[in-house]
């Protein structure tokens, strides 16, 4: 997500506006009478694509918008916030993140999130924003799939359906409407939901380029029949973290850059496929990219080599939680 414009239109907003663009890591603009005008900072964001979360009345927000909307399938996320922080409006974008948004936070100053969007009103989450580790690869097969669920037909799942029973999604073995939980990319009927299960290892030389990693890591993918969206994460020995062409593989795969220590990596020699006495006498373990992959769960790609480079796949049985594999760079 692109950071934030946070803003505030009075003085009674200005501090729910610091916590809010604190917690968001972004920078707080105080905004109103006798202070800059709002007006072409939401009206920029709006045509950049940048999330919107203005303190300040709903009414005051859509006048700042001004009527200059897009396309709904296209608009960012624009959340108006009360001043006291207690209500979080999920004005545009509800499905793009602004839900979520609002959630996120209501939930931080103990108040409530307007929702009003049907789907999120009889479901935890709309199929177009689902939960953190999962993503959809073909939304435009979700709004059909809504309509007919809301007409009273039910799911039919391809895959692990309990995350979406709990969510109060109607799940039979008879159910008219699709969805397929997998890693494939492989298209067809209904609407495929990859989950974010797979890491891929890697190693490189100092001489590693970030189109070699890049290449290296979809043909890897490709050839084990994952889609690249299935991606969780990159991961790497500790003193890797710092290698450009990877951090920027990482940003290229739109995943984070998660490290593990030589004693970590040792831990799994004995469930390398492919060990090598010349990177255990060079680095002081016997393998990087099939020992990091393992720690994700399962070796489904064992080391692959290509110039600088080397990549093995490993899958988590159920989405990984990033923030608890490895450390952060």
């Amino acid at each position: 997500m692109k950071t934030p414009l946070v803003f505030s239109t009075s003085p009674r907003g200005d501090e729910i506006a610091r916590h809010v663009a604190q917690l968001l890591g972004a920078p707080v603009h105080l905004c109103g009478s006798g202070r800059p005008d709002a007006a072409p900072l939401v009206t920029s964001a709006y045509g950049q694509g940048v999330p919107i979360v203005g303190i300040c009345a709903t009414g005051a927000l859509i006048r700042l918008l001004d009527g200059n909307l897009g396309d709904k399938s296209s608009e960012p996320p624009v959340v108006a916030v009360s001043a006291d922080g207690k209500v979080a409006v999920p004005l545009l974008g509800s499905h793009r993140g602004a839900n979520a948004l609002a959630r996120w936070i209501a939930d931080g100053f103990r108040g409530f999130a307007a929702v009003t969007a049907t789907s999120d009103t009889l479901y935890d989450f709309s199929l177009d924003d689902p939960p953190p580790g999962y993503v959809v690869a073909n939304p435009q097969a979700v709004r059909p799939l809504m309509a007919a669920l809301l007409k009273g037909e039910k799911l039919r799942v391809e895959g692990l359906s309990g995350w979406l029973e709990l969510a109060g999604y109607p799940v039979s073995r008879d159910g008219s409407q699709l969805l397929r939980l997998t890693e494939s990319p492989v298209p067809g009927p209904g609407l495929l939901v990859h989950p974010k299960t797979v890491v891929a290892g890697l190693g490189c030389t100092s001489r590693a380029e970030t189109s070699e990693v890049v290449s290296l890591v979809r043909s890897t993918l490709e050839t084990a029949g994952i889609a690249p969206m299935a991606l969780a994460a990159l991961a790497t020995i500790h003193t890797h973290g710092r290698t450009p062409a990877l951090l920027e593989a990482a940003d290229h795969f739109s995943v984070p850059l998660r490290t593990f220590t030589r004693r970590e990596i040792d831990r799994e020699k004995k469930r390398l496929v492919n060990p090598s006495a010349a990177v255990e006498a060079a680095i002081g373990v016997a393998g990087v990219c099939e020992a990091v992959a393992i720690k994700a769960g399962a070796l489904i790609a064992p080391k692959q080599i290509a110039g600088n480079v080397t990549c093995a796949l490993g899958r988590a049985d159920t989405p990984l939680d990033v923030n608890r594999f490895g450390k952060p760079v």
